[in-house]
């Protein structure tokens, strides 16, 4: 079995791809804390932004790398941004340092553009505007430098924690609110293409069956195929989840002035790893599907309900 490493195991993304990969891949883990529930069988606790990468070559030496650590907290990057820079991107270059001869595919974010550019592709300039964009943009100037086989994969996704110690998902809040009969404001003005994890893990496994395809490409957009606005996505889930509906008010988020470099257009084209594998992506039905399923199966706040 091919061996992978997965860092940031202990978030959405990276807990995910553990849980879907142990039986698949030989799987190494790194995580900020461990947590009940890991699905890890080979875990190691991590600090990107403080400890040895070294240290982890001593215990592992995987052929591939899914790098999904990070910072995403948005205004806490602002708050710290010397450790989001550390974590989201100085980790790039230690990691390309030390595994010299691995595959690496650091996952990063639509907040590399510029607020509202609409249906970025891979040529778009990037011109972020906050130190959580600005770190993932060092982490892409690293990839883009480095002679080995890694590269940078852009995506907007969606999902639920497997590690209930995290901060909730859009997905997460959005049903637990309901849950406690709060209300709770969407807004229409706000559009992007979400993916599932667990459909974006389908897509990452893709990319390490078939690197020889894409060994030579240092930027993708792996996204979902449909433009859905946040006031949407929050009523289908809820009405797919037989939630009241009624709780959620449509909003703008114009009216709101605390936020900072606010993107109302969180949309990526991703055309062109649809063309180059061959694959189509989900729009944001089949998305809003399988959280369905994850949260009707999986989620004790819900089955309590």
């Amino acid at each position: 079995m091919k061996k992978v490493l997965i860092t940031g195991a202990s978030g959405m993304l990276g807990a995910t791809l553990v849980s879907l990969w142990q039986d698949k891949y030989t799987v190494f883990a790194t995580g900020g804390s461990d947590f009940p529930a890991n699905p890890a069988r080979n875990y190691k606790v991590f600090d990107l932004s403080q400890d040895n990468y070294r240290d982890l070559a001593k215990v592992f030496n995987p052929e591939y790398i899914i790098h999904s650590a990070a910072m995403t907290n948005v205004e806490l990057c602002e708050r710290i941004p010397q450790k989001a820079m550390n974590t989201n991107g100085e980790s790039v270059k230690k990691l390309l340092d030390v595994f010299t001869k691995s595959k690496l595919i650091f996952i990063s974010s639509d907040k590399v553009f510029a607020p509202n550019t609409h249906l970025a592709t891979e040529k778009d300039p990037v011109n972020p505007t906050t130190v959580y964009g600005k770190s993932k943009v060092l982490g892409e100037k690293y990839i883009l430098q480095s002679p080995t086989q890694s590269m940078s994969v852009r995506t907007v996704i969606v999902g639920k924690n497997i590690n209930k110690n995290k901060n909730s998902s859009l997905a997460e809040w959005i049903v637990n609110s309901l849950l406690r009969k709060q209300h709770i404001t969407l807004f229409s003005d706000v559009v992007f293409t979400p993916i599932s994890i667990w459909h974006f893990a389908s897509e990452l496994s893709w990319l390490i069956e078939n690197y020889s395809t894409v060994k030579n490409i240092k930027i993708l957009h792996i996204a979902g195929a449909e433009i859905i606005s946040k006031y949407d996505f929050g009523y289908n889930l809820a009405k797919k989840l037989k939630l009241d509906t009624k709780l959620i008010t449509q909003g703008s988020i114009e009216k709101l002035t605390l936020m900072i470099n606010t993107h109302k257009d969180l949309t990526l084209d991703s055309k062109e790893y649809e063309k180059l594998s061959c694959r189509m992506l989900p729009k944001s039905a089949r998305s809003i599907s399988i959280l369905v399923k994850n949260f009707i199966n999986r989620d004790e706040n819900f089955k309590n309900r």
